[in-house]
């Protein structure tokens, strides 16, 4: 049988072009989409690389998700689509998430849903949704209430119920991924700016008390586990947490990096976990309202990235495995290991 039409938004940036490549590799024509600025030329520092879209030969329509009128050509004839756009910056207000993340989904719905054609509907939530988790909440599955911690994240979750509720109401197959520490190929922020980071240094060093564990799973395992969920024979639907079988905590990970960069590991003594991270928030804040509202740039530091400080993040991954899939990274350290030295190749560290 003739495979749908595919749509993917967000297309030019990194999990993007993973989807789109992987769906070109299964035999299924995509149409990509992102905003018209981001086609013309790679963009590192942006994490934009529309040269793999061409380079795969795949449609491109620029458009811009907050306006209906720019969305309708995007969903012609589309039966499946794959969701990644999104505004991901703690320093955006509170209007521009809400307008992109939570508008945007539902002015694609409303496309799509009027378009009639729409057999499929893949999301990217956020698995940043539960909060910060108390150890009596772990492993989080995805039954578990969510409890959104900054703006970034509420917006995610309301997009995610939107979702639910849309898809629900039209009876339309459609699943909610929530990865955590995305990281691989092309990685620039989040997950990326922690391995490139790790790779560059010497020594490293963690406080002994420094236990909690890192969520991690890998790029190519976040568009496979969605193009899994699409092409899935039995029942989908509501979120599913992507993340790897590994529960490295954050001393394990900085030896499993000393030892690939050949450097010295440094095990400190331990140190006051609280204390630090509320000094460390208002450093923070001062910093963002300096650079951002004064400045007008991103800032280094961001008060709502000190609130993971040690946390310990355990996300049950059985829901998926239980639709069949199986990963291709199921162990962090193999895929970071792969990473590094795909950033060493491209001359990216």
């Amino acid at each position: 049988m003739t495979k749908p039409l595919c749509l993917v938004t967000g297309a030019c940036g990194f999990m993007g072009t993973h989807m789109v490549e992987v769906l070109v590799e299964a035999g299924y024509k995509v149409r990509a989409t992102d905003l018209p600025s981001a086609y013309p030329d790679d963009d590192r520092a942006a994490g934009r690389f529309p040269s793999v879209l061409r380079k795969l030969n795949v449609e491109f329509i620029g458009a811009d998700l907050t306006d209906p009128d720019s969305v309708k050509p995007l969903v012609k004839d589309v039966g499946i689509i794959f969701h990644i756009a999104g505004l991901f910056n703690y320093s955006s207000t509170w209007e521009a998430y809400e307008a992109v993340n939570v508008g945007g989904t539902r002015n694609l719905l409303d496309a799509a849903i009027a378009e009639g054609k729409l057999t499929r509907f893949i999301m990217w939530g956020a698995g940043g949704v539960y909060g910060v988790p108390t150890p009596d909440m772990l492993p989080l599955r995805e039954d578990m209430p969510t409890n959104p911690p900054n703006n970034y994240l509420k917006s995610k979750d309301l997009a995610e119920k939107l979702v639910m509720e849309v898809c629900e109401k039209h009876k339309i197959p459609y699943a909610i991924l929530r990865p955590t520490t995305v990281y691989g190929p092309r990685a620039v922020y989040g997950g990326g700016q922690l391995v490139m980071g790790l790779a560059k240094m010497n020594p490293l060093a963690a406080p002994a008390n420094f236990t909690g564990r890192v969520p991690f799973i890998h790029v190519r395992d976040v568009v496979s586990a969605a193009l899994h969920l699409a092409e899935h024979k039995g029942p989908i639907g509501g979120p599913y947490n992507v993340n790897d079988d590994s529960q490295m905590t954050q001393l394990d990970l900085m030896r499993f990096f000393a030892k690939l960069n050949g450097a010295l590991f440094i095990k400190l003594p331990p140190v006051p976990v609280e204390p630090i991270k509320k000094v460390a928030m208002k450093v923070a804040g001062l910093l963002q309202k300096v650079m951002v509202d004064m400045l007008h740039k991103k800032s280094p530091l961001e008060a709502d990235t000190i609130a993971y400080l040690n946390g310990d993040f355990v996300y049950s991954n059985e829901k998926l495995k239980a639709t069949g899939y199986k990963f291709i990274y199921p162990d962090a350290r193999h895929g970071l290991r792969d990473t590094v030295q795909w950033y060493r190749d491209e001359g990216w560290i």
